[in-house]
């Protein structure tokens, strides 16, 4: 029997009334038993805000997650609420952010991002042949919190499956079908068939005398289409048709390796599916901020990705990320960004980045952003850490051009089996956050500053506790891949995880 919690408390400005100070608590319960290849598990979560006077509430308490599982030598069948992937996520994706709590606009509630499905999911697999099946009620899109009857967080059903097989060592191909079905009220049911086709080659195992020296190729393809006939449709790529092709390539050469990747979407936002969305995930505080979100109803581009050592121990890492959108009007996507960091010294460790990219989507037409980072060991087992970034940028609204800095400061101290404390200070002039939408008589126009502490530890082995307080600055974050909002806030949160 294994069991874990999550508690979320915050107290601060609410951001969406006149009043000083709101508090609200969020928990969420995990609870899981297992013997042999039997597995069952449930998960409660509630919230709790100070006031709930919306038209719609925002308190709940819910059973969000509830299954059983049986594995066996190469076979799994889960009952309840799972996760699976056809494919690439290209025609359906089931997944959760662990550990991220979300915060809704309406109703301003709290939960776990976590898109499960309703159903049944099984897996089999047998020699060169594997199977995926599914079927059941996918979370809408976008979602909602639990909890709200006037709007159910599912919608539709979905069932199909993936099947791959391995014709050689070095070569697989795979199919994919889903079916859907939704219904709005008063209008007749809404059914609709996609399907795909994969393929995977893995060149190391076709010359083995070359992956002895170092080098290894792999490639991946996948096109899905809708009601699409592959041998009567062939790869149809023009805008009349809704299609998702996705390719995939890898290079390795000793202490290097680089990749390559293409999207085509048209027509192929279905609302349980998740393409990848080929944006550069960056680990540098204002870079993350700069995410692009995938449109799947009209977006292609592509993403390079270079990494590899250099003499002195340093590293270098190159992105570079391009995608046009069609879905309202003409917008452009660019990224490119250059990490080199190292330890060339003794116990000091530095990282120098530098990008520049836009985004018209988010009405972004230029931005050039460099930063600095450096980790010095101080003591035994502590390390001081130094981060530092700046950021130009330039956005276009209704014809308008304002050109804005964003500066980030952070300053840590950390020590292995002890926890982390950390200062983080940003300063923004960027008009669209200057003034505070909740005072109507005073248009503000100085420059913001958001300033924060973190405190992070363990309180013995099974509770690990995280206290914020000050001001932190919202905006997008990006997890494994999918982008999300964070509102501002100000006060103070406490995090508390705890493990059985």
């Amino acid at each position: 029997m294994q069991a874990s919690n999550l508690l979320l408390w915050q107290a601060g400005r609410d951001p969406l009334t006149e009043a000083s100070a709101s508090t609200g608590i969020f928990d969420q319960f995990d609870l899981e038993y297992s013997r042999d290849g039997l597995r069952a598990g449930l998960r409660a979560a509630s919230y709790r805000p100070s006031r709930d006077e919306g038209f719609l509430p925002a308190h709940y308490d819910e059973i969000t997650l509830k299954y059983a599982e049986w594995e066996d030598e190469g076979l799994r069948l889960r009952l309840g609420d799972g996760f699976a992937t056809l494919g690439r996520g290209l025609l359906f994706r089931a997944f959760e952010l662990g550990g991220v709590v979300r915060d809704a606009v309406f109703p301003p509630a709290q939960y776990t991002d976590s898109r499960s499905l309703a159903g049944v999911i099984l897996e089999a697999g047998r020699g060169p042949v594997s199977v995926l099946l599914l079927g059941g009620e996918p979370v809408r899109y976008p979602d909602v919190p639990p909890g709200i009857v006037e709007l159910p967080r599912r919608e539709g059903q979905v069932g199909g499956g993936h099947a791959a097989f391995a014709i050689h060592p070095a070569l697989d191909l795979g199919a994919g079908y889903l079916r859907s079905k939704r219904q709005v009220p008063g209008s007749p049911p809404e059914i609709a068939e996609h399907a795909a086709a994969d393929l995977t080659l893995r060149a190391a195992r076709l010359a083995p005398s070359l992956a002895s020296r170092g080098f290894d190729l792999q490639a991946y393809a996948e096109y899905a289409g809708r009601s699409w006939d592959p041998l009567g449709d062939g790869l149809d790529t023009g805008g009349a048709t809704p299609h998702a092709f996705y390719t995939a390539t890898q290079i390795s050469i000793g202490r290097w390796g680089a990749s390559y990747e293409t999207k085509d979407y048209d027509g192929f936002a279905l609302g349980w599916n998740d393409p990848p969305n080929l944006v550069p995930e960056m680990s540098q505080h204002l870079l993350n901020r700069m995410s692009h979100f995938l449109l799947a109803d009209g977006e292609h581009g592509r993403q390079i990705s270079v990494m590899g050592a250099l003499p002195g121990e340093l590293a270098l890492q190159i992105e570079s990320a391009r995608a046009v959108n069609e879905v309202n009007g003409l917008k452009r996507y660019r990224l490119d960004a250059v990490v080199l960091q190292g330890d060339p010294l003794a116990h000091v460790h530095w990282e120098i980045f530098a990008a520049t990219g836009h985004d018209e989507v988010e009405g972004l037409t230029d931005h050039r952003t460099a930063g600095l980072a450096v980790g010095r060991e101080i003591g035994k087992g502590l390390n001081l850490r130094l981060h530092a970034e700046y950021q130009q940028a330039e956005r276009t609204t209704f014809g308008v051009v304002s050109t804005f800095e964003n500066i980030y400061l952070g300053l840590g101290l950390d020590r292995a089996g002890s926890g982390t404390l950390a200062l983080q200070v940003e300063f923004s002039n960027d008009p669209d956050e200057k003034d505070d939408p909740l005072t109507f008589d005073v248009v503000e126009s100085e420059p913001r500053s958001w300033v924060g502490l973190v405190a992070v530890a363990p309180l013995n082995r099974r509770h690990e506790a995280a206290l914020f307080a000050g001001s932190r600055r919202g905006g997008t974050a990006c997890t494994s891949g999918t982008c999300y909002l964070v509102p501002d806030f100000t006060g103070a949160e406490l995090r508390l995880v705890s493990r059985f």
